[in-house]
């Protein structure tokens, strides 16, 4: 009858280091892959977009209220250019609300 040998495999591992670092060797997902997270994220993009597209036609129509009527082409292309930064500041806004309000994740 062959003897056993004390190791595990062909790692050369003892077999009581599985069972020593099974408490350690916890699968574990950073927060940045939980798909929850991800949920939140995307839905703090949209809504920060939509914030930053009703923002953009507030502005662009703010802008063309007070500019000097008739309107040219350069003051148009002004007045969309310089709205149309708050689509990006509306999806920061959004991403940023999103991460401040995150729930804690629970330590076990």
């Amino acid at each position: 009858m062959p003897e056993q040998s004390s190791t595990s495999g062909d790692c050369g591992e003892p077999r009581d280091a599985h069972l020593a670092f099974s408490i350690v060797d916890i699968p574990r997902r950073p927060p940045e892959d939980d798909p929850r997270i991800r949920a939140r994220q995307d839905a703090a993009g949209r809504f920060g977009f939509v914030l930053g597209c009703i923002a953009c036609v507030a502005a662009i129509a703010i802008n063309l209220w007070n500019s000097p009527h008739p309107w040219e082409w350069t003051g148009l292309a002004l007045a969309v250019l310089m709205a149309a930064l708050n689509v990006p500041l509306g999806i920061f806004l959004g991403l940023l609300g999103e991460k401040l309000t995150r729930p804690k994740r629970k330590r076990k």
